[in-house]
């Protein structure tokens, strides 16, 4: 395959990538206020030598995919947001504890991801780029693999240069 082929190849496959990866936060229902999904974009760099397929987005899809803990709380003010945009309501009644506001949730939350990182990572076990990847290296490994059989079996011996002129397809 020429380079210029391969590299629209790498380029589709990467707009496929992207969509994967947008699917993934839509089913572990990771999405707020839609900017994580929105900055995941993939292109196709051409160094000469190689060429590479760079995906992008927002810093804190990696602390997403990694539950990485926060250093400080995240602001109450986000996750305040956070809460309208979800439609969380507080229903005092029905609540064990006695919290009187919602910034006083909001806080308690706040608090939470920094002590053990973001729920839906620890739900899964696994990072949602992470887990889309290693979909993709399975995916692929078998994919690589039917085609490079089917490229051997189309060779003939000769062109191995195994057989000392005659020609025969393997199959």
């Amino acid at each position: 395959m020429d380079r210029k082929k391969f590299k629209k190849r790498l380029s589709r496959y990467g707009g496929a990538l992207t969509t994967k990866l947008k699917q993934s936060l839509e089913k572990r229902d990771n999405i707020a206020f839609g900017k994580l999904i929105n900055s995941i974009e993939s292109k196709t760099e051409d160094y000469g030598e190689s060429i590479d397929l760079v995906i992008k987005m927002k810093n804190y899809g990696w602390f997403l995919n990694k539950n990485y803990k926060p250093s400080k709380m995240p602001p109450v003010d986000l996750i305040l947001a956070w809460m309208d945009r979800k439609g969380i309501k507080m229903d005092r009644s029905k609540s064990k504890y006695k919290l009187r506001t919602r910034k006083q949730v909001a806080y308690l939350i706040a608090r939470k991801i920094q002590k053990v990182g973001f729920a839906t990572y620890n739900k899964h076990g696994i990072g949602w780029f992470d887990l889309v990847i290693e979909q993709e290296m399975i995916r692929l490994r078998k994919k690589t693999s039917e085609d490079l059989y089917n490229v051997l079996r189309g060779m003939t011996i000769n062109t191995l240069g195994l057989d000392g002129g005659k020609e025969f397809n393997i199959y």
